[in-house]
């Protein structure tokens, strides 16, 4: 029970900061320029707060578990990665198969974005595990 909720701590914060960093800096003006009329104009904090909760358990459960069962941070990163492209490939290929004047470029970008910060939020919980197991 230690090792899932130091998994899951290690995972949600790295997942807000780090996703905190690209929606709030770096990719800004991206989704705005891509998105135009359809983006609110400050999010919805409290769906915000739901997908995250509840996406870093998913993690946790489909990447993180996995990877420390397996012994390995990469194994944990590669399901991550799987889990990530499955997730954000579901709401962006459903978004462009489905919504008039839906932009592609923010699909793959999208997407893109989904995989590497998923696999990177698995392997900081797999590491936080491993990092307080050894020093508990």
């Amino acid at each position: 029970m230690k090792a899932a909720l130091t998994a899951y701590a290690a995972t949600l914060v790295t997942f807000l900061a780090i996703d905190a960093v690209w929606l709030g800096l770096v990719a800004r003006t991206f989704y705005r320029d891509q998105l135009g009329e359809l983006m609110l104009p400050q999010p919805n904090f409290v769906a915000a707060a739901v997908f995250y909760l509840f996406f870093a358990v998913a993690v946790v459960i489909l990447a993180v578990m996995p990877g420390l069962r397996a012994g390995s941070i990469l194994v944990a990163m590669g399901y991550g990665a799987v889990l990530g492209l499955a997730a954000y490939g579901t709401y962006d290929m459903t978004n462009l198969s489905t919504l008039k004047g839906w932009p592609a470029l923010m699909s793959f970008v999208d997407m893109g974005w989904g995989t590497i910060l998923t696999a990177v939020s698995a392997g900081a919980g797999a590491y936080a595990v491993r990092l307080f197991a050894a020093n508990g």
